[in-house]
């Protein structure tokens, strides 16, 4: 299984805002050496999604919409990957199952328990579990 690009800069990018405890700019957390444009792009779905609070001008930047207690890793899931885990391609590929294939119930049913299971993790777990091993979020961006 592969996480996506977007869900871990979204994962690393939240965790690096919750330490700070402030506004964070788009220009400090690309310099985690994440593409800008990219980033932005992810950014947008977490504040479309109510995860994070985006403000504009000299104290702009982004902030915790909730409390880190309050963002599981379900909520970023969704919010970066939206609710398209599988989708059967079966008609473009004139797939010879037809209405007997079980794939999309097997793949729907392994969705639910993944998303159970991320859904058992918070950010502040995350953070205050492994504390000593996070040091890049303690480490201010020059």
């Amino acid at each position: 299984m592969r996480i996506s690009k977007k869900t871990e800069y979204a994962v690393h990018s939240i965790l690096y805002i919750s330490n700070k405890n402030r506004c964070v700019l788009l220009d400090e957390l690309a310099m985690q050496g994440i593409s800008r444009e990219y980033l932005a792009k992810v950014m947008r779905m977490l504040t479309k999604s109510k995860i994070l609070k985006s403000s504009v001008g000299v104290n702009g930047g982004y902030v915790l919409a909730r409390t880190a207690d309050m963002i599981t890793l379900e909520d970023i899931f969704n919010a970066v990957e939206g609710e398209n885990f599988y989708k059967c391609e079966a008609e473009a590929r004139r797939c010879v199952l037809g209405e007997d294939c079980r794939l999309s119930a097997i793949f729907q049913d392994a969705r639910e328990k993944f998303l159970e299971e991320l859904r058992k993790y918070t950010i502040a777990d995350i953070i205050s579990g492994l504390d000593s091993e996070l040091s890049w979020l303690k480490a201010e961006v020059t």
